[in-house]
């Protein structure tokens, strides 16, 4: 029998520059056996999965056999890692990230997302969402037989800071970056500053000068670090690639300069 893709379901995750690791998408019983009444094959892909139909004469009319079926799939972590740079604010405890079909507009590939509770786990870990299409909704959504899908998770993000420490007085510091990927504000550091990084700075180096920024808005966590982001001073390329902040840092860098 000849087979030709039916649909396609990626993963994205803004995290990744590329194809998104440690995630995976597995079907769940019951769409495992809906698949075999259906005569359909899933391919697992780099993205994420591939559902094929045969071609033949049995399958005429195949857009009405399924107006009531619904393929549903769970997107498990391989690692501990995914989680924690996955954007899951507005998810509850006990709760994942829902993707359906359902409402897509025409042409629109992201599935709209929602939430539920949370049903299974894979390999001890928790999934992380669950995905319905379903077969009502897929003949309005695109023209032909074939009908592709993205499941995106957005990474979480954090404001950066850096504090560079002197002994140097009334040196004029700025902060640049190539394209403008992230811009900074110098922060106003005075003898009332309540910031706690400061005064543990003032404890740990006194009689040096202190100079701050903090970046304009959050920055979302990513596998490809931004580069090109220069420490001016005087005028002066001092750095022409500070370090990226670490999630771990609380994206705070403290740097002694000259």
């Amino acid at each position: 029998m000849k087979y030709q893709e039916f649909f396609s379901i990626t993963i994205k995750h803004s995290y990744f520059s590329g194809t998104a690791a440690d995630l995976v998408l597995t079907p769940v019983l019951e769409t495992e056996e809906l698949l075999k009444k259906r005569g359909l094959l899933l391919k697992k892909t780099a993205k994420g999965i591939r559902c094929l139909v045969g071609i033949d004469e049995e399958n005429k009319g195949f857009s009405e056999k399924i107006q009531n079926d619904v393929f549903a799939f769970y997107v498990f972590p391989t690692s501990g890692t995914v989680r924690e740079f996955t954007d899951m604010s507005e998810v509850k405890e006990g709760e994942m990230m829902f993707f359906t079909n359902e409402k897509l507009r025409k042409n629109q590939f992201e599935l709209v997302t929602s939430k539920i509770k949370k049903e299974e786990a894979y390999q001890r870990f928790p999934a992380l969402a669950k995905v319905e299409i379903k077969g009502s909704e897929m003949n309005s959504e695109s023209h032909g037989t074939l009908f592709t899908y993205q499941v995106q998770f957005t990474a979480t993000a954090i404001q950066w800071k850096y504090y560079f420490i002197s002994n140097t007085d009334d040196s004029t510091i700025t902060l640049e970056s190539r394209d403008e990927q992230i811009s900074f504000n110098e922060m106003i550091i005075d003898e009332n500053s309540t910031d706690q990084i400061i005064t543990s700075i003032r404890l740990n180096f006194p009689n040096t000068q202190i100079k701050a920024f903090e970046s304009k808005d959050l920055v979302p966590h990513s596998i490809k670090p931004i580069k090109n982001i220069k420490l001016i001073k005087n005028g002066n390329v001092l750095m022409s690639h500070l370090p990226n902040p670490e999630e771990e840092q609380n994206g705070v860098q403290i740097i002694k300069i000259k």
